[in-house]
């Protein structure tokens, strides 16, 4: 499969979108006081995770033996899943979310917006004949169910835009659950990722390389995986970079969770005059 005008199209999309966010942002600014924790904003977190795992998980089902196909999965898992996150989108605007609302949005533009630097080692390390093939084109004619007639312009953006979408549920997923981290923890998301990526059925069968590649005969420092992993470090970075600048307020989902729960503990746990010994006195 070779690279095609649509890799380069959406490769040098996403890097102008980063350019401009850096150079708006070069210095890191300091984050914003947290607003109020509130339930809702919680419940709605979770929601959003949902649609932010759909996304990467469809392809990995629809590649594992005896699981619908990615035809199936699009239809009624994935596309339903982006409708539910606008949902979300849409209620935490109507709520007054503000830092739901932030981490979303951020999520969604940085994840897809790094995914460039993804690709420019991507589409290097096809051409360098260390990756079996361009997985966008896959994508598009699994999702379109043309296979046997190979890959046409169509499905080529639509793999590619499956692609973006992919890293762009990661990024959402990273935003939701850490918010606003140093860059490097970017770049310990992106090693988590190509671990998954190593041992998924996409690589692992679809591809054919085994797990890290090692079916290769070629030892852990195999082509397909040092073509693989590159790549997302990269991916890793730049996503760090940005999430750090955009990200308006610290703390995880679950310190957001830990708030919410301290004052419920706070109001059932007995006081200094709550003991049997006083109460009787």
């Amino acid at each position: 499969m070779l690279i095609t005008w649509i890799d380069l199209l959406f490769v040098v999309a996403g890097l102008a979108a980063m350019a401009v966010g850096l150079r708006r942002r070069w210095a890191v600014p300091p984050p914003e006081p947290a607003p109020p924790s509130s339930a809702g904003e919680l419940v709605l977190t979770g929601l959003a995770l949902v649609p932010a795992a759909v996304g990467p998980n469809v392809l990995v089902v629809a590649l594992t033996p005896g699981m619908p196909g990615m035809p199936i999965l699009t239809r009624w898992v994935l596309l339903p899943s982006i409708l539910l996150l606008l949902v979300v989108w849409g209620a935490a605007f109507a709520r007054g979310y503000a830092r739901l609302q932030n981490r979303i949005w951020t999520g969604l533009w940085i994840g897809a917006a790094s995914t460039a630097a993804l690709d420019v080692f991507r589409l290097t390390s096809f051409s360098l004949g260390l990756l079996p093939g361009n997985l966008p084109r896959m994508f598009g004619v699994l999702i379109l169910d043309t296979m046997a007639g190979g890959p046409t312009p169509f499905s080529d953006f639509a793999g590619s835009l499956y692609h973006y979408w992919v890293s762009a549920c990661f990024g959402l997923t990273y935003a939701l659950i850490c918010g606003r981290t140093r860059w490097w923890g970017g770049l310990i998301w992106g090693l988590l990722i190509e671990v998954g990526m190593m041992t998924t059925p996409p690589m692992v069968i679809a591809m054919d390389t085994g797990y890290f590649g090692l079916k290769l005969g070629q030892g852990i420092f195999n082509g397909v995986f040092l073509g693989s992993l590159v790549p997302h470090v990269s991916y890793g970075i730049a996503l760090g970079l940005l999430l750090e600048r955009y990200v308006r307020h610290t703390g995880s989902v679950f310190g957001l969770a830990a708030r919410l729960l301290r004052p419920a503990v706070a109001q059932g746990a007995p006081g200094p005059l709550d003991s049997p010994a006083l109460r009787h006195r």
